[in-house]
């Protein structure tokens, strides 16, 4: 697992403390740590850290709370509680919470609770980039198509040779057939001419 940039949000600061020291141990870089929830979400705009590990209960706002500003800031959190409580699980399950960990933890559980987590945060948005050069794919086909019907009705020549005519055109003017789909859409008037 490659070294991460950690925030640590725990208001009992001896158990902070030790989580920190053990995850140093390992190589990982902490680069804040706090035991306040509303101190959390500041310092993670400030530092962008790879991953939070959040206390459920803190004062300010509680770790599901600021799990959930996070997951708008794109940064995985794993909880860390005293409490296992299905009330507390069902709330982190809505707000993208990648871990849940049981106190007292051992370093045999967060470090591999840190890989797994944040191993599953670069799959979610890995789909997140695929879905969007998807749906980008997706609205150029639709661009392409649209413009090769109108230049095709007014032209009055089949599709195939209105797209053979866009591509010699969008080589003939060094652009993409996107962007000479697009004027052929706005209809300006100067592309078959």
């Amino acid at each position: 697992m490659k070294a991460l940039s950690l925030l640590i949000a725990e208001d009992e600061s001896l158990i902070r403390l030790d989580i920190k020291e053990m995850l140093e141990a390992a190589g990982h870089r902490v680069c804040a740590d706090t035991g306040n929830g509303e101190q959390a979400v500041q310092l993670a705009k400030r530092f962008k850290p790879d991953l939070a590990i959040l206390d459920v209960m803190m004062p300010g706002l509680d770790g599901i709370e600021v799990a959930r500003v996070l997951h708008t800031l794109n940064i995985p959190t794993v909880l860390l509680t005293a409490y296992s409580q299905p009330k507390y699980i069902n709330r982190a399950e809505k707000v993208f919470v990648y871990g849940y960990l049981v106190k007292p933890v051992k370093e045999k559980e967060v470090l591999p609770a840190l890989q797994i987590a944040y191993a599953r945060w670069q799959e979610m948005q890995n789909v997140r980039q695929d879905l969007k050069n998807t749906e980008n794919k997706l609205q150029n086909q639709k661009l392409l198509t649209r413009a090769k019907a109108l230049l095709a009705l007014q032209l009055g020549i089949s599709e195939y040779e209105a797209h053979q005519y866009m591509t010699r055109l969008a080589m003939d003017r060094r652009m993409t057939l996107e962007r000479l789909a697009e004027d052929i859409i706005q209809g300006d008037g100067t592309i078959i001419s």
